[in-house]
């Protein structure tokens, strides 16, 4: 994608405009995507739950989709649904779970420079750097599915699912990264979209992954709503967080 301001008037190469962007999410994953919303990932189906919030796209102020709000409810549903993936997928062979995190990895691979693109309208990143976070994450997960065994050698999985809430600025290379992973180690995993931005690309590669059977839970909303469910539950395993001082205080206690 390639755009250049003038002291007026942004101008947009042909075929990455936001709306071309919504339009091949529809065709890509078009059980995760509505004409004018995105959907969350619990109990392995997609799901309407949620009012949708309004977001604009900090490239030119423009509307884009914003993420659906669940409440408390419909999160403890989403955490106790992920144990129960979580109780299944823990005792799926790793030679399986590497297989599978593999064949996401060549999804992502396929559709990079969309997920990309996503980025740059959800949160302004310049094109390049976009395409970076999206190549860091394959990279980075594709370096842990070729040397797993020594580091779960001994080891065994969670008694529940890992729970993920990250910042906004990275939703590749940080929080897909870390979900991958902690599927390939054997857990069931669950994210919180940021509310700052990201939620149509973390649909996109949350729809990928779970199309190849990772357990994977993907919801939206407040978190101070959400943070009883996801961060306290008693399904919950571990806590994975990467954010700012403040708000891992507040998750730590």
């Amino acid at each position: 994608m390639t755009t250049t301001l003038n002291s007026t008037h942004l101008v947009v190469k042909s075929g990455t405009s936001w709306n071309d962007a919504w339009q091949r999410c529809l065709a890509v994953a078009p059980e995760a995507f509505r004409d004018d919303r995105v959907l969350n990932l619990w109990a392995s189906a997609w799901q309407a739950d949620g009012r949708a919030l309004p977001a604009t796209s900090p490239v030119d102020g423009s509307p884009i989709a914003g993420p659906p709000r669940l409440d408390r409810e419909a999160a403890h549903q989403a955490v106790r649904a992920s144990l129960d993936q979580h109780r299944a997928w823990r005792h799926i062979r790793l030679e399986e779970r590497r297989a599978r995190v593999a064949a996401t990895l060549d999804a992502l691979t396929q559709h990079r420079e969309l997920l990309a693109l996503l980025l740059v309208w959800e949160i302004g990143k310049p094109w390049r750097l976009a395409q970076a976070d999206v190549d860091r994450a394959i990279d980075g997960v594709r370096w842990y599915v070729d040397g797993i065994e020594p580091m779960v050698e001994g080891r065994a999985p969670l008694d529940g699912p890992v729970s993920n809430i990250a910042s906004w600025n990275y939703p590749m290379s940080v929080l897909v990264h870390a979900m991958l992973v902690q599927a390939l180690a054997g857990n069931a995993v669950i994210a919180k979209t940021p509310t700052d931005g990201g939620v149509a690309c973390l649909t996109l590669a949350c729809a990928l992954a779970a199309r190849e059977g990772l357990p994977v839970t993907l919801v939206s909303g407040s978190g101070g709503e959400l943070s009883e469910a996801l961060v306290r539950a008693p399904e919950i395993g571990c806590v994975s967080f990467v954010g700012g001082r403040d708000t891992g205080a507040a998750v730590a206690t």
